[in-house]
């Protein structure tokens, strides 16, 4: 009951406009999507941080090279050096030196291989406000001891390659 100044009168029942249950389904399978994008960009960033190289197809070596507008080398010594001896291997840590105009938000991507069998590779944003540390890591369940060669791509967001280098990482 409500009094509208003068009486007591029942109040009617709130009017509610039902819900359509196309725009409810469109707005689960919108944040489903968002979801399983930002969990596949967390696992991305961390399951396929597994990779790395060493030096232009010599072991211990930092090579790099430059390719349309921009240059990509390995830093020495790596990020983690678990033997010490200065040189990529694997299970160790490593980064890459990065440099470009052509893009705001360099991205590096790195594919190793053992005997042509890919075994690590992954994608790290090599700019301020990337989610990702620009570390790779030489290993992955796929690659668990040994040698590989390494390929590090430094690309745009739109996967456009402006220089790459070849590395060779140690047992």
């Amino acid at each position: 009951m409500q009094w509208n100044g003068k009486e007591w009168v029942a109040e009617a029942p709130p009017t509610r406009k039902a819900s359509s249950r196309v725009k409810r389904l469109g707005a689960t399978a919108v944040e489903a999507g968002l979801v399983t994008a930002l969990a596949f960009g967390l696992i991305a960033g961390s399951t396929f941080a597994a990779k790395g190289g060493a030096g232009g197809g010599r072991h211990g070596g930092g090579g790099s090279s430059t390719g349309g507008s921009g240059t990509v080398s390995l830093v020495t010594p790596p990020v983690v050096d678990k033997n010490g001896n200065g040189a990529a291997n694997w299970s160790d840590v490593v980064r890459f030196n990065v440099s470009t105009g052509s893009t705001s938000q360099p991205w590096v991507s790195l594919t190793c291989s053992q005997g042509g069998v890919v075994v690590a590779q992954g994608t790290e944003g090599y700019f301020a406000g990337a989610l990702d540390d620009g570390n790779f890591g030489l290993y992955s369940p796929q690659w668990t001891g040994g040698a590989a060669d390494c390929i590090a791509s430094l690309k745009t967001y739109s996967g456009s390659v402006l220089a790459s280098a070849s590395f060779h990482v140690g047992a």
